[in-house]
């Protein structure tokens, strides 16, 4: 990591907003709206941390692949990584801020009737356009996608965020994976209910017969979501798919 890149993070924490500090995260908002996250290696890891990319360069490469593609998305600012020798100890990605920003699970949770109906459609909308682009997301969810238009919920302006899982196919993301990026979004397992999710599948289908039901995503177990999501990362990665 540069000097230049320490002492800016050195300032952001003493200036800036603590959003979390947990082990393996450290999260900070300074004083222009910038978010820093550092991502901490635990001790019992960092035997195997030097065999893959950081996070932080892995959501830096996506972030790019998004721009590149003209998907909506944070615009991310600097990345660095903290090494003894080839171990990784640490690594810290700066991305800009949305000042006035929501996330759609906070603004989901305080809006009813045509308010989350428009929300809804266009998040589907957002998701298709993510899919048709060749990306999954990998772990997605109602908080990775943010408005930074929360006043005018008529024209929400929708940008995608945290996503350091997600892997680029050339060829075409195939439809199971975009599956398991639904389940994420729309199962049981995230606040939208069954109507919300069909509300959803509606917009992203545009008048297309849906890839699958809304009873369908909630009726796949955490448990089965969790292997298909890990079998499916795996075959990314491994097959040269990750940005």
């Amino acid at each position: 990591m540069s000097r230049n890149l320490c002492e800016a993070f050195q300032e952001a924490v003493s200036t800036g907003e603590l959003i979390k500090d947990e082990e393996e995260t450290l999260l900070v908002r300074d004083s222009q709206d910038s978010w820093w996250k550092l991502y901490r290696v635990p001790l019992r890891r960092r035997l195997f941390a030097f065999a893959a990319q950081s996070r932080a360069r892995r959501e830096w490469r996506a972030l790019e692949a998004l721009a590149h593609h003209k998907i909506p998305a944070v615009s991310a600012l600097a990345v660095g990584e903290e090494r003894l020798g080839p171990f990784l100890l640490s690594s810290l990605l700066v991305t800009q801020g949305i000042p006035k920003g929501l996330d759609l699970r906070a603004l989901l949770r305080n809006i009813q009737n045509e308010e989350r109906e428009t929300l809804l459609k266009k998040a589907g909308q957002a998701i298709r356009q993510f899919h048709d682009a060749g990306f999954i997301h990998f772990r997605m969810q109602t908080r990775n996608l943010i408005s930074a238009t929360p006043e005018n919920l008529e024209s929400p302006n929708l940008l995608w965020l945290d996503t350091p899982y997600s892997c680029y196919f050339q060829k075409g993301a195939p439809t199971w994976l975009k599956i398991v990026d639904l389940v994420d979004f729309a199962g049981t397992e995230s606040i939208l209910s069954l109507e919300d999710a069909r509300t959803l599948l509606l917009a992203y289908s545009r008048k297309e017969n849906p890839l699958t039901s809304a009873e369908a995503l909630h009726s796949r177990t955490r448990r089965q979501q969790k292997l298909r999501r890990i079998a499916g990362y795996l075959y990314a990665i491994n097959t040269g798919n990750r940005p």
